[in-house]
């Protein structure tokens, strides 16, 4: 299935359409927000209009190559537009100047507004030194090498009794991991999910590596995952590994516990890394599918967050939902098009590409789909509902905290998980 639709017009046909109410003011009042300043307006106005263009032309590229679109879309034009995005946010100039006029003190509220996510967004980029750039460089190409590596691999594994070798995605191998009832090819099935790990050491993972932490130790930091940390969260790697310990710290005794009481009650070949997720949910999986169709999750999602009043404020939506030979293997959800309120207080809607890996012929799939479906799309209800002057507000990329990005869409899809709205939906 790969299709478009604008949920503006889908959950007007469902049946409760006269409930919805939207999650923020439908129509923003910012036709007078500029009135003073035009030279500072004009500077706004093209750092926006540039922004929505580099953006655009990135986000094209990443979900043509996610998802093997085939040309136009490649691994060199993902690169080359990925550095032409970061870029223009690593400009020193374009910072200076929004930094001047701040220290001006002129403009309207909204202006400066927009001159401070200017100025906290270009920061989070900012590489005064030139070797930190062409490492930057270096490792954009190695990591669209190897996510192109990882998406033509040829996964799958062996089947038990010399049957020849069975192709099968990440999703599929996990799922014949939790459902299948032959502990063989559970076994094999977990075997063929791992060799993912060799394939990508022999395909420049230890090189990105290496190439991400020089860059970021030439800018002042431990490593990469300590300059990602706190360009996104405003804090410290060493910070956030000390609240990821109590974390630790509480839950290790129930680990531990829980292990015991699955190896004293299911034996303790429960605990090989093949047979722990079986064993945990067995018959239930198996019980739980009837009720979660694949075909219905489309009409499920719709009439669900219809209830609770979630709009989407005429965005356009395109959604990729099976998995299929060559696709990324992981659900995500990007803007190509931010919303935002442009200066005349017209309304851009956003445009989102979401996707999810349903099989339809899998025991429990269509239940993992709509959970996919439920957080992805509350990924896309979140970031269509930003009403600021500027598209530099609804992006996903620092100084957007991973945290605060993920609130939204992980509470709509544990509502799956909810007793009262399963007996609903």
């Amino acid at each position: 299935i790969f299709f478009r639709l604008s949920l503006s017009l889908a959950l007007r046909a469902l049946p409760l359409r006269s409930a919805a109410r939207s999650l923020l003011p439908r129509r923003p009042c910012l036709r007078s927000a500029y009135t003073m300043a035009p030279d500072l307006q004009t500077f706004i106005a093209g750092v926006n209009k540039e922004y929505d263009a580099v953006h655009r032309a990135f986000e094209d590229q990443f979900w043509g190559t996610k998802m093997a679109l085939g040309e136009p879309y490649t691994t060199a034009a993902l690169s080359q537009t990925k550095g032409a995005m970061e870029a223009f946010l690593r400009d020193p100039a374009r910072l200076a100047e929004a930094e001047e006029w701040l220290a001006k003190g002129e403009g309207t509220a909204e202006q400066r507004k927009c001159l401070q996510i200017f100025v906290r967004t270009f920061k989070c980029y900012q590489m005064s030194d030139a070797e930190a750039v062409a490492l930057r460089d270096q490792c954009t190409a190695v990591e669209d090498a190897l996510s192109a590596a990882r998406n033509h691999m040829r996964l799958g594994y062996e089947a038990p009794g010399g049957g020849g070798f069975v192709e099968r995605s990440s999703v599929q191998l996990r799922t014949a991991m939790r459902t299948n009832d032959d502990e063989a090819v559970r076994k094999a099935a977990w075997e063929g999910l791992r060799s993912i790990g060799p394939f990508v050491l022999d395909n420049g993972l230890c090189e990105m590596v290496r190439l991400r932490n020089e860059m970021a130790r030439r800018l002042g930091y431990e490593d990469f995952y300590d300059y990602k940390v706190q360009q996104a969260e405003g804090f410290s790697k060493v910070k956030l590994f000390s609240i990821l310990d109590t974390l630790l710290e509480g839950t290790d005794a129930l680990l531990a516990s829980a292990r015991e009481r699955l190896a004293a009650e299911k034996g303790m070949a429960a605990l090989e890394p093949w047979n722990t997720g079986y064993m945990m949910a067995g018959d239930i999986e198996k019980q739980l599918d009837p009720y979660f169709p694949f075909e219905t999750a489309l009409a499920t999602w719709g009439e669900c967050f219809a209830k609770l009043g979630i709009s989407y404020r005429g965005a356009t939506m395109t959604l990729d939902l099976l998995d299929r030979k060559g696709k990324y293997s992981n659900g995500f959800c990007h803007w190509p098009q931010p919303a935002w309120v442009k200066p005349d207080g017209t309304w851009q809607p956003s445009t989102t590409n979401f996707t999810s890996l349903a099989d339809p012929a899998a025991v429990g799939s269509g239940r993992t789909a709509l959970v996919t479906l439920m957080h992805e799309a509350g990924h896309a209800a979140h970031f269509a509902n930003i009403v600021q002057p500027s598209p530099l507000f609804s992006q996903e990329r620092a100084p957007t905290s991973v945290a605060y990005a993920e609130t939204q869409s992980m509470f709509l899809d544990s509502l799956c998980k909810d007793a009262a709205w399963r007996g609903r939906y």
